[in-house]
């Protein structure tokens, strides 16, 4: 049962807040029978206690990030397997990659996944940044799952297009034209940006939304700006 975190320091929006975000949680069919605390300070959400389950503990999240005015949500839940839920890791393993063949549709053998103690590690690279994220949907759910990392790697072609698009995207109106005139290169999680914008302004624009991307782990700023005279 879902429970608000009451101190003195709580201002009364943020109780409301946590009042709302546990009543969301009451009423989860997944969640109604976890022990679910909600703690909110400065419109932040931060969830404690015990799951019985990894898919509880993302739902958890999922469902609090719905409650309007909340600015984010830390996820502190632990995942505690009741004993008919432990899975030995070659069993989980093997569940993994069939759901991951059968539900993802993932080519055999694109995605390798390690198993420690229910903890389930996804490495490989997809095509696509919409199979990343697929691939980790499809095994949240497995029994046994206690957490997951997905280290998958999206494809450089595909990273360089997203970047591009996102561009684009942040230079509207008539700057949209100069968007055109970047170029956008990645390997292996680093994006260098070249080409020439009229302004810092827009430079930033597009820095900024390159970084954006979940793939870019670095960004090399090489856009080229005029002086103006």
């Amino acid at each position: 049962m879902a429970s608000v975190e009451t101190t003195p320091c709580i201002t009364p929006a943020d109780h409301e807040l946590a009042r709302r975000a546990a009543d969301n949680l009451r009423h989860d069919p997944l969640l109604e029978r976890e022990s679910i605390t909600v703690d909110v300070r400065g419109g932040r959400a931060t969830l404690r206690g015990t799951v019985s389950s990894y898919a509880a503990k993302v739902a958890a999240c999922s469902t609090t990030r719905c409650v309007d005015g909340l600015a984010a949500v830390d996820n502190e839940l632990s995942v505690r397997l009741p004993a008919s839920a432990r899975r030995a890791d070659a069993v989980l393993r093997d569940a993994a990659l069939a759901a991951l063949v059968w539900k993802a549709c993932l080519p055999r053998g694109m995605v390798e996944v390690g198993v420690r103690d229910g903890a389930l590690t996804l490495t490989g690279r997809v095509d696509w940044s919409y199979q990343k994220k697929l691939a980790e949907a499809v095994v949240i759910p497995l029994q046994g799952v206690t957490s997951i990392v997905n280290r998958l790697r999206v494809s450089d072609r595909q990273v360089q297009m997203e970047v591009l698009g996102q561009i684009r995207a942040a230079l509207r109106s008539d700057a949209q034209r100069h968007a055109d005139a970047i170029r956008v290169q990645a390997q292996d999680g680093t994006v260098t940006l070249s080409g020439t914008l009229p302004t810092v302004g827009q430079r930033a624009l597009a820095c900024a939304a390159a970084r954006e991307h979940p793939e870019v782990r670095e960004l090399r700023d090489e856009i080229h700006v005029p002086l103006q005279r």
